[in-house]
C-alpha cells in the first residue's frame, strides 16, 4: 500500500499554451480545491457529484490569480481511484506554477514522476501493462506504435496473460488436488494429457517472444545505422531521410567525424537513424575514435544502410568492406547513381550475396521511394509487422518474464518426461504462473487456490 495523502502537479508540458492543466488527487483533493478556487456558482464541496466542471477563479490572498474550469471525478471513477480534480487554467507557465504552489500551500504533496498513474495501479484500476502503455502512447513514433500502445491500454496484453496463466492454473490446479486430497478419487490427467497440454502453451510462449522483435521496433524505432567509406554520401543520405540540413555536407572525406542520432518515420516505418563516421583508416586520433564508435554502432544496429559510391570504381579498401556486409542485416545503397556508374555492379553483387540492393542519388533524392519499399520488404521478411489488433511484447521487462515462464515450462515438461513425481512438476508450473503474473503485476496465489476448490468442490 502508499501513503495516501493528496499529491498535486503540473500535467501538462513545460511551455506556454491556450491551456494547462493542473492535477490533485487524493483523499482530501475536494478540500484542497476549495481553499484555491472560488467557482461562480455556490458548490457544496463535500456533496460535488463527480463528472461535473465548474467555471470560477483562482484566488490567493483573496485576489483573483487566474479563471478557469474546474472538473471533478470522484473515487473510484477517476483515473487514479481516488477523488481527483483538475483545474484547467490559461496555460502560461507563471499562472501554473504560482497555483500549483498555492495547492502545495493548501495542503497538496508535490507529486513524484509516474505517481498518478502508480496510485493507478495501486488502486487497481490498471495493471503494469496498461501502465506501460500509457507512456507508450505518450512517446508514440508511429500509427501503429500508437495502435500497439492503444490496443496495450485496453487490456490485450492483460487478456492474453490471462488466457495463457488460466492453462498454466488449470494443470497446477488438476496436479495439486490429486496430491492433496487422494481421498476425493478426483479425475487425475495422465502423463500423455499433461504432456499435450504443456507444449501448446509452450508453442503459445514461442510464438509471443518471437513476436517481442516486432514490440521493440513500433516502441523505440528500428535502429538503423548508415555506414561506408568515406565521401559515399552517408550525410546526404541522413539530410534526405530527415528532410533537413542535419548534417554537415563536403566533397572533403571524413567530414563526419562523430555519430549523430535522430529519429524519422519511412514509410510509416519509425526509424532510429545513425549516421556515422566514414569506415577507413586513420592516422587522425579525432577520426579514429570516431570509427571505433561507428563500429560499436554497427555491433548495435537492427538494420544497416550501407551506402556505396557507385560513381567510382571498386578499390581493395571497398572491396574489403563489402565483403564485411554479408549475411548481415543490411541494405546496399548504390549512391551517386546521377553521375556516371562506374562500379562493378556484378562484382559488387559477389562481393555481397543476398543482401538487397537500391539505387539513389541521395543529393537529389532519387531512389528514396524504393528505399522505403526495401524497409517494408525487410519488416515483413523479419516478421516485424504490426497492426492495430496486434497484441505484442513491448518492453524488456515483459519479454524477460516471458522468458521465464518459458523456461519453466520447459523444465516442467522436461521433468514429466523424465518421470519425475507431480509435486516437483507443479514447482515449475507455478514458477512459469508467478512469471505470467508479474508481467501484469499480480500474485497468482489465490487465484490458483480458488481454482482448486472451484474446480473439485472437495467441501472441506
Amino acid at each position: 500500500m502508499y501513503n495516501e495523502d493528496t499529491i498535486a502537479a503540473i500535467a501538462t508540458p513545460f511551455g506556454t499554451g491556450g491551456i494547462g492543466i493542473i492535477r490533485i488527487s487524493g483523499p482530501e483533493a475536494l478540500a484542497l480545491a476549495a481553499r484555491v478556487f472560488r467557482p461562480y456558482t455556490p458548490l457544496d464541496w463535500s456533496q460535488a457529484r463527480g463528472f461535473r466542471a465548474h467555471y470560477g477563479h483562482i484566488v490567493a490572498d483573496g485576489q483573483t490569480m487566474d479563471e478557469g474550469i474546474l472538473l471533478v471525478m470522484r473515487a473510484p471513477r477517476s483515473y487514479t481511484g481516488e477523488d481527483v480534480v483538475e483545474l484547467q487554467l490559461h496555460g502560461g507557465m507563471l499562472v501554473l506554477q504560482r497555483s500549483l504552489q498555492l495547492c502545495l500551500q493548501a495542503g497538496a504533496r508535490l507529486a513524484e514522476r509516474g505517481e498518478f498513474t502508480e496510485r493507478a495501479f495501486l488502486n487497481g484500476r490498471i495493471d503494469l501493462t496498461q501502465a506501460e502503455a500509457v507512456d507508450d502512447i505518450i512517446t508514440a513514433k508511429s500509427e501503429v506504435g500508437l495502435g500497439v500502445a492503444v490496443g496495450q491500454l485496453t487490456g490485450k496484453l492483460s487478456r492474453w496473460v490471462e488466457a495463457t496463466g488460466a492453462a498454466v492454473t488449470e494443470l497446477v490446479a488438476s496436479l495439486e488436488a490429486v496430491i492433496d486430497y487422494p481421498e476425493e478419487d478426483l479425475a487425475e490427467l495422465t502423463p500423455a494429457e499433461i504432456d499435450t497440454k504443456l507444449t501448446a502453451i509452450i508453442i503459445e510462449l514461442e510464438a509471443m517472444i518471437a513476436r517481442a522483435a516486432a514490440g521493440k521496433v513500433w516502441k523505440e524505432g528500428l535502429k538503423t545505422v548508415i555506414a561506408g567509406l568515406p565521401n559515399a554520401g552517408k550525410s546526404s543520405l541522413l539530410n534526405q531521410l530527415l528532410a533537413e540540413e542535419r548534417a554537415i555536407v563536403t566533397d572533403i572525406p571524413g567530414t563526419t567525424r562523430d555519430t549523430i542520432t535522430e529519429s524519422a518515420l519511412i514509410h510509416g516505418i519509425p526509424l532510429v537513424l545513425v549516421d556515422t563516421a566514414g569506415i577507413r583508416e586513420a592516422s587522425d586520433q579525432i577520426e579514429q575514435m570516431g570509427i571505433a564508435r561507428t563500429h560499436r554502432e554497427l555491433a548495435q544496429a537492427d538494420l544497416i544502410l550501407a551506402v556505396l559510391d557507385a560513381s567510382q570504381p571498386l578499390t581493395a579498401e571497398t572491396r574489403a568492406w563489402l565483403a564485411t556486409l554479408q549475411n548481415k542485416a543490411a541494405i546496399l545503397l548504390l549512391n551517386k547513381t546521377d553521375l556516371p556508374l562506374r562500379a562493378d555492379l556484378a562484382e559488387v553483387k559477389a562481393l555481397t550475396g543476398a543482401i538487397p540492393q537500391v539505387a539513389i542519388a541521395a543529393r537529389t533524392g532519387t531512389g528514396m521511394d524504393e528505399l522505403g519499399n526495401a524497409l517494408a520488404t525487410y519488416v515483413e521478411q523479419h516478421r516485424l509487422q504490426a497492426g492495430a489488433d496486434s497484441v505484442l511484447l513491448t518492453n524488456v521487462r515483459q519479454e524477460d518474464l516471458a522468458r521465464r515462464a518459458l523456461a519453466s515450462l520447459r523444465s516442467a515438461q522436461q521433468g514429466l518426461h523424465e518421470g519425475l513425481m507431480e509435486d516437483l512438476i507443479t514447482e515449475d508450473l507455478r514458477a512459469a504462473w508467478d512469471a505470467l503474473g508479474a508481467i501484469v503485476g499480480r500474485n497468482p496465489e489465490a487465484s490458483i487456490t480458488d481454482e482448486i476448490f472451484r474446480r473439485f468442490c472437495v467441501g472441506k
